[in-house]
């Protein structure tokens, strides 16, 4: 019997070494380009399982009283100030420190459950124009906009919403605040896109970005994953990735040299350890990392917490609050913030 729970130990620690090998190399994941290394990339929409896998060895090897728990310790305490923490808690901060406010939600509607199944597309409009009522945020930034709907917008007399060519899946942004040098990207050869513009609020001018980068293309299912050839699937997320960093490195281009505050809002269509989302959100306040609660999930593919949507801001604008709303009809949360400056 001893021996019996010898092997299993020294089974547990070979793969405990795997593990703690592949958490290490996802450190080096936000500075790789997909282009140059698109395989390598993939890495990142693993590395909160990896994370998840290394905290189980912990428990199993102190429940063994063993010292083996160090190894797995080390790593993620590395991971720790590497990444960040992986559960936030926060608390609002006074908005009456600050001479300027200003509150934020975006949203992916997932075209409104259009072509969802009928049972889907009940009450969507009374969804959100609850949450809105409630929230009443300033700035709105919806992603898979769909000009069918019965959502009442009226609240926000300044609107941006913009179809690609032929294209029935558009973005909007809608303001309490007057919105000028509104403009689209219309990225190429993609049904996804991103748009801009400038908001006038009193003596200020923000600039705000509404963001979906490339889709992977991929059901949120795991039965769906199973169903496809690894090989196929490999191609497919990495060609997805290439095209995220193009996107990504035109819009960057497009910020270059601004002299007034930016806010970056969307679904990024990747995670917190990837590389668009370190471009991004270089130089930026992430609104989760600086007001949020919990693991900050914003996608649920099946059971899998995914967060995969943002609201940025520059570093001269303090985020007050941030939240993430529960009720949803999308596959997405919306999420929410509000930032701050004098």
């Amino acid at each position: 019997m001893k021996k019996k729970l010898g092997l299993i130990n020294k089974m547990m620690y070979g793969n405990n070494i795997v593990f703690t090998i592949l958490l290490l190399v996802s450190f080096v994941l936000p500075f790789v380009p997909p282009k140059e290394y698109p395989n390598v990339s993939l890495l990142s929409l693993v590395v909160s399982p990896l994370i998840v896998i290394n905290i189980l060895f912990v428990i199993y090897w102190l429940f063994k009283l063993k010292s083996k728990a160090m190894l797995s310790i080390i790593v993620l305490v590395f991971a720790y100030f590497h990444f960040g923490s992986f559960f936030k808690i926060s608390s609002e901060k006074n908005k009456e420190d600050f001479k300027n406010t200003l509150s934020v939600l975006s949203y992916n509607v997932r075209l409104f459950n259009a072509y969802e199944n009928k049972e889907k597309q009940v009450n969507v409009p009374d969804i959100i124009n609850n949450f809105i009522e409630k929230e009443q945020p300033e700035v709105l930034f919806i992603q898979e906009f769909y000009t069918i709907n019965k959502v009442d917008f009226s609240g926000y007399p300044y609107q941006y919403i913009h179809y690609k060519k032929k294209n029935k899946l558009g973005h909007a942004i809608f303001s309490k605040y007057p919105l000028i040098h509104k403009n689209s990207f219309d990225f190429e050869h993609t049904y996804n896109n991103s748009i801009y513009a400038d908001i006038v609020k009193g003596k200020d001018t923000i600039r705000v970005y509404n963001l979906h980068l490339q889709s992977l293309s991929v059901l949120p299912s795991f039965s769906f994953l199973q169903k496809m050839d690894s090989e196929i699937l490999r191609k497919q997320i990495t060609e997805r990735f290439i095209k995220q960093q193009t996107q990504v490195e035109i819009i960057l281009k497009h910020m270059k040299n601004l002299n007034y505050p930016v806010i970056i809002c969307g679904d990024f269509n990747n995670t917190p350890f990837s590389y668009v989302y370190h471009k991004l959100s270089e130089n930026m306040n992430d609104a989760f990392e600086e007001a949020g609660n919990g693991i900050g999930t914003t996608f649920l593919f099946e059971n899998y917490p995914m967060r995969i949507d943002y609201i940025l801001s520059s570093k001269n604008m303090e985020v007050l609050s941030f939240e993430t709303i529960k009720k949803t009809f999308s596959d997405h949360y919306p999420i929410m913030a509000t930032m701050g400056w004098n």
